[in-house]
Formats: C-alpha cells, sequence, structure tokens
C-alpha cells in the first residue's frame, strides 16, 4: 500500500502530539449491502498487532489488514479548512469531510 498525504493534510496532522506507539488510524469498516460498501473513519489510536505502520512525513499512519482490502493500493488523503480530511484513490473519493477523532 502507498499513501500520499497532501501538504494541507500534513500540515494539519503535524499539529496533533502523539504518544509512543500512536497513529492517525485509516479506517475502512465494510457494512455490507446489496453493492460493496464501507465507511471510512480517521482516529488517532494505538498499533495494532492486526495491521501496518506508515511513516510518511514524519506523520505515523495506521492501516488494519482489514482496512487494507477495501482500499485501492495507492490512496491521498488531503485537507480543507471548510472541507476537513478527504481519503481518496485515483479511482474514486472514499470520503470528504472525516474529522479526526481521539
Amino acid at each position: 500500500m502507498e499513501i500520499m498525504i497532501k501538504p494541507p493534510a500534513a500540515a494539519e496532522l503535524k499539529k496533533y502530539d502523539f504518544k509512543e506507539n500512536e497513529g492517525v488510524r485509516i479506517e475502512a469498516i465494510y457494512v455490507g449491502s446489496c453493492s460493496l460498501y464501507a465507511e471510512h473513519h480517521l482516529k488517532i489510536d494505538k498499533k495494532q498487532t492486526d495491521g501496518d505502520l506508515f511513516v510518511i512525513e514524519d506523520i505515523p499512519i495506521l492501516v488494519s489488514k482489514e482496512s487494507q482490502k477495501h482500499l485501492y493500493h495507492n490512496i491521498s488523503l488531503d485537507f480543507n479548512p471548510s472541507l476537513g480530511f478527504k481519503l481518496s484513490s485515483d479511482e474514486e473519493v472514499y470520503r470528504y469531510n472525516l474529522k479526526l477523532a481521539r
């Protein structure tokens, strides 16, 4: 998996103090329906054994193996003060208006 953090998102994420073994968790939770559907969330969380840690521009990013199944290989995270975080790939926009929860 490759994750790109765009400059506005990197600047916003660098405002947070991460404790040891913490990072920004990108979640893609399969909720099912008649078509494939996943809900996407961002939160500050502790590293767990079922996922990967990516350090991009000194920002720790956590993505579980289960979430990786519901995301394309290349994803990006952007930020707009009026729209919040945007999680996307070249193929689709997963979600606008993501808030970073603790």
